[in-house]
């Protein structure tokens, strides 16, 4: 019998454009946009940022699995730079790893 891991959090990498390894600025970014798209309340939302590559062009967050969605369209919704765009998500860390984006 197959057991499944249960998460109460998602994982997605972002890639950056124009490059930025600064957390702060990343972090800032992400608040800006969900309070652009769903307000206040939801600029305060927890994001972990969990990794940036070294030369700023891509990030991995922690958040919540129930406000992953919000998330993803806050940032698709948004013209503020650093822009980010999804590159892969999962409710399993490891799984981001894969050279395959959206696979």
């Amino acid at each position: 019998m197959a057991r499944r891991l249960s998460s109460s959090h998602r994982y997605i990498r972002f890639s950056i454009s124009p490059p930025c390894a600064d957390a702060l600025t990343l972090r800032k970014t992400i608040q800006d946009a969900l309070g652009q798209s769903f307000g206040i309340v939801s600029s305060h939302t927890y994001v972990d940022i969990l990794w940036t590559a070294d030369d700023g062009t891509e990030v991995v967050v922690r958040i919540a699995e129930n406000e992953a969605p919000k998330l993803l369209a806050a940032v698709t919704a948004s013209t503020a730079l650093p822009r980010l765009s999804l590159v892969k998500e999962s409710s399993f860390m490891p799984a981001l790893l894969g050279g395959d984006p959206l696979a």
